[in-house]
């Protein structure tokens, strides 16, 4: 009995990579809910930000992220392509927002959607325009909304292009 328990508690750490067969049940529904509904739960999964170290010090990123999500999207098959908005400027302000922009073949048709992540959740909660602190702000992905945007993964890779 206490195998088990220990088990039932050891599992769900043990499977960190992207589960591929419902990411396929996702791509393949009619719905396109079933495509945002494995995003967030994505997103949830590796919220999270990285440290990385660099020989002068070092600071965290949600770089890699976004890049292993994009690879993993990438890698799957029915899908054209992934790309996520890292070579646009943004304005340095705190929570800041980035999209994941994803284009597949369903049914010999294209499909193009994306997908706007906040970078940190405030700690404070709106009443009738009094903001008390009513938590500790924390630095998390939250996925905001899904959104259908043709052109946007071509977009990205233009602006890489034009970045270099």
């Amino acid at each position: 009995m206490r195998s088990i328990l220990i088990f039932m508690i050891i599992a769900p750490l043990l499977t960190d990579a992207q589960d591929t067969k419902r990411f396929q049940r996702a791509l393949g529904s009619d719905n396109d809910r079933a495509m945002d509904r494995w995003m967030k739960h994505e997103l949830h999964r590796h919220r999270k930000r990285q440290l990385i170290s660099t020989p002068n010090g070092s600071y965290s990123s949600y770089t890699p992220t976004y890049d292993s999500l994009v690879a993993f999207l990438r890698r799957q098959p029915g899908v054209e392509d992934a790309a996520w908005d890292k070579c646009i400027g943004k304005i340095d302000i705190w929570p800041g927002h980035s999209n994941i922009g994803l284009r597949w073949t369903k049914g010999g048709q294209v499909f193009e959607r994306c997908w706007n992540v906040q970078e940190g959740i405030p700690g404070t909660i709106n009443f009738f325009g009094w903001h008390p602190h009513m938590r500790k702000s924390r630095e998390q992905l939250k996925y905001k909304r899904a959104l259908e945007c043709p052109g946007f993964v071509e977009q990205q890779r233009r602006y890489c292009l034009d970045a270099r």
